[in-house]
């Protein structure tokens, strides 16, 4: 389970309840619920980053969901190993390029009564129809195939040579910035990086190679271009958020 609804309130328990009541056999792991209130593109990166390290079959139940009540879908997106049921707005933008076919969920095709609101629908349509999944259903068993689904405007983008222009997409709790720029065997590495404020940035391997207090670019976990300070926030103290704009050289 993926979504922006945070610990404070009631609303990941009541999806918790109505799976557990249709598909008690179901384990339920908590991906995150502190997606920044209606980013989807937070909520795209947050799940990209972890989605295929679950085991094939998984059914991924993501709720972020500014346009909920509106005209916008509930789906299934089926991707050949994963089911993820989501909005139509874009949060599986950053899944790994496969096949994906989406399926528009009619919440009567799920295989029992559920509430329908114009606000929760996390309860009364997601949940419900991940709970279908679960039990066994397939995608075309509780929705209509659809020609095409939303993606937004941004995709990872892999470095072949610099220099090279990318941007800090997200913010970790540590105000470490993530760029949408990937390493997969580039060489020569690069020597530093230009930040927007045109700050330089030196390339390194790990946050103690800088003093503490210092800015520091580096390949991450995920396999792309991160700016840190060593001990401290980024996001705050490089302005990256305000100047996400980025360079190799």
């Amino acid at each position: 389970m993926l979504s922006d609804f945070g610990a404070n309130d009631w609303y990941v328990a009541s999806m918790k309840a109505v799976i557990a009541r249709a598909a008690p056999q179901a384990q339920i792991i908590d991906i995150s619920h502190e997606i920044e209130p209606g980013n989807i593109h937070a909520g795209a990166f947050v799940l990209s980053q972890c989605y295929d390290d679950f085991p094939k079959g998984t059914t991924f139940l993501c709720v972020v969901d500014p346009g909920v009540g509106s005209q916008r879908l509930p789906i299934v997106l089926y991707t050949g190993d994963y089911n993820f049921v989501t909005p139509d707005n874009g949060l599986a933008t950053l899944l790994k390029p496969c096949m994906k076919r989406a399926f528009g969920i009619e919440p009567g095709m799920c295989g029992f009564e559920a509430k329908t609101s114009n606000t929760f629908h996390g309860r009364d349509i997601f949940a419900p129809a991940a709970a279908a999944l679960a039990n066994g259903a397939t995608a075309h068993d509780i929705g209509r195939p659809l020609p095409e689904f939303v993606q937004l405007g941004f995709q990872f983008s892999p470095v072949n040579e610099l220099p090279q222009a990318g941007q800090v997409i997200y913010f970790d709790r540590f105000g470490n910035g993530i760029s949408n720029l990937g390493f997969h065997g580039l060489s020569p590495k690069p020597n530093e990086i230009e930040i927007g404020t045109g700050q330089r940035v030196p390339f390194r391997q790990a946050f103690s190679d800088v003093p503490t207090g210092k800015p520091v670019a580096y390949i991450g976990s995920g396999d792309l271009l991160e700016i840190a300070i060593n001990r401290g926030n980024a996001r705050i103290m490089l302005d990256l958020e305000n100047s996400p704009e980025i360079t190799l050289h």
